[in-house]
């Protein structure tokens, strides 16, 4: 029952954060200058894959910020430092609802994104919530023919199963690459 009554309550937060306003707006890839990931921290292999990407944005004058959430009792040690990564590992980074505490994300979701994307690869309330509380002018999202975040996420790159990142964040840099500079 308390479960139910938690995720009817987050439910409504998403809705009520969805009818905030922001620019939408669509450029190049050479063009995006701040880019903001989320992601769980699940296995080592796709941490890897996150800060790789976010080395070589970084190495092409982009900053990149990443937001992460420890999976529950999930080792860190593989965790390689990122000067811009923000994690929400403890039990007390959170509250009663689940909602991540303002002062574990304040310093990622005030920070004006060109581009927000989230490495999730599913249903997500974390990754969620943190999209809808960044004011990114594109949000892009994985998600299966069965799911629609539409309403959260502008770009939304579509696959059977679960996200391969790497094919992933391929496809984003492609598709961006193709808006007219």
């Amino acid at each position: 029952m308390l479960e139910f009554v938690k995720d009817f309550r987050r439910k409504q937060i998403i809705r009520e954060l969805k009818n905030a306003k922001r620019d939408k707006k669509i450029e190049n890839i050479d063009e995006i200058k701040n880019i903001g990931v989320i992601c769980n921290l699940d296995y080592e292999q796709n941490w890897n894959i996150v800060y790789h990407f976010a080395k070589v944005m970084e190495n092409q004058g982009k900053t990149v910020r990443i937001m992460a959430m420890r999976q529950k009792d999930q080792d860190l040690s593989f965790v390689v430092t990122h000067q811009a990564t923000y994690i929400c590992r403890n039990k007390t980074d959170f509250n009663f609802w689940g909602l991540p505490n303002w002062e574990c994300i304040r310093d990622f979701v005030e920070q004006p994104y060109d581009l927000l994307i989230d490495t999730t690869g599913e249903d997500n309330f974390f990754a969620q919530y943190i999209a809808l509380r960044t004011k990114a002018n594109l949000k892009a999202a994985y998600a299966t023919p069965s799911e629609d975040p539409s309403d959260i996420f502008d770009l939304i790159i579509r696959g059977e199963g679960q996200i391969d990142l790497k094919d992933f964040f391929n496809n984003i840099i492609e598709y961006l690459g193709m808006i007219k500079k």
